[in-house]
C-alpha cells in the first residue's frame, strides 16, 4: 500500500493537472455547488425527521437557492409525503443593502454585487414551483419583517436559510424567526466567517444572539462553501 501511494506520489504531471483545474475553477461555483448539496440533505433530513413547517429564505438574490430548495423539497415527498404541506416563504430588497450601518461595512457587500429584478424571480420561481404555495417578500427587512411571523401566517419552520450577510439584516431575520422554531428545525448560514472572523460582526454576531433571544440549543450538522454552516435545532428551552 505505502508502495502504490509512493508511486502516485512521484506522478507530477497529474497533481499538477489536478491543480491548474482547481486553481481556475471560480471559487463562486465551488461555494455554489456545495451548498446545493447541503440543500439536498437538509430537506432530507427534514423529511425523515417528519419535520413540519415552512421553509425561509433571507437574501434570495437571484433566486437560484430557492429554485433548488423548491426541487429538493418536491423529491423528497417520496420519503414523507407530508412534505408537500410546505409553503415556501422569500425574503429580499431586491435593490442591494440600502443605507449600510458602519459596523456592516465590507468590501464584497455592496448594492452593485446584489441587485436584482424582483419580477424575474419571482417569474422564475413560478416557473419551478410545481404546485408548492410561494410567497416572496420585497422590502428592507427592517420594514417587511416587523410585524412578525405570523402576521404572513408562518407558524412553524422546518427549514431557514439565512443569505444575507450583514449583522443588521441577519438579526432582523433570524428575530422573526425565533416563533417560528422548533426542535428539529434545520437553519442554514451562509458567510459565517466574513468580516474576518470577527464573532463580533456580520451573522456570526447575530446568529450568538439569536440562540440567547430565542432561548435554544443547538448542534452544528454541516460546513460547505466559502464559509456556510448548518445547525439543527436541538431543544426550545422554553417549551
Amino acid at each position: 500500500m505505502a508502495t502504490k501511494f509512493g508511486f502516485l506520489s512521484k506522478l507530477n504531471f497529474l497533481q499538477d493537472w489536478v491543480s491548474i483545474f482547481i486553481s481556475k475553477v471560480n471559487p463562486a461555483i465551488i461555494h455554489n455547488v456545495e451548498k446545493y448539496y447541503i440543500i439536498k440533505k437538509v430537506h432530507y433530513l427534514s423529511a425523515i425527521e417528519d419535520i413540519e413547517g415552512d421553509y425561509l429564505e433571507f437574501g434570495v438574490y437571484t433566486g437560484s437557492s430557492f429554485c433548488h430548495s423548491l426541487r429538493c423539497s418536491k423529491h423528497t415527498e417520496k420519503l414523507n409525503p407530508h412534505v408537500a404541506k410546505t409553503k415556501f416563504y422569500g425574503f429580499d430588497s431586491f435593490s442591494g443593502f440600502g443605507n449600510i450601518e458602519e459596523d456592516d461595512k465590507h468590501p464584497f457587500y455592496t448594492d452593485s454585487n446584489f441587485e436584482t429584478s424582483f419580477i424575474n424571480v419571482n417569474n422564475r420561481v413560478k416557473r419551478v414551483s410545481n404546485g408548492y404555495i410561494f410567497k416572496l417578500v420585497k422590502g428592507f427587512f427592517s420594514e417587511t419583517l416587523k410585524q412578525g411571523a405570523l402576521s404572513l401566517g408562518i407558524k412553524q419552520s422546518r427549514i431557514i436559510f439565512i443569505d444575507s450577510d450583514t449583522y443588521s439584516s441577519a438579526n432582523d431575520a433570524l428575530n422573526f424567526c425565533i416563533p417560528t422554531i422548533v426542535a428539529g428545525t434545520f437553519i442554514i448560514i451562509d458567510d459565517f466567517f466574513s468580516y474576518k472572523g470577527s464573532l463580533e460582526k456580520g451573522v456570526a454576531r447575530a446568529f450568538n444572539e439569536f440562540l440567547i433571544n430565542a432561548n435554544i440549543e443547538v448542534r452544528e450538522v454541516f460546513t460547505y462553501g466559502m464559509g456556510g454552516k448548518v445547525f439543527v435545532v436541538s431543544k426550545r428551552n422554553d417549551k
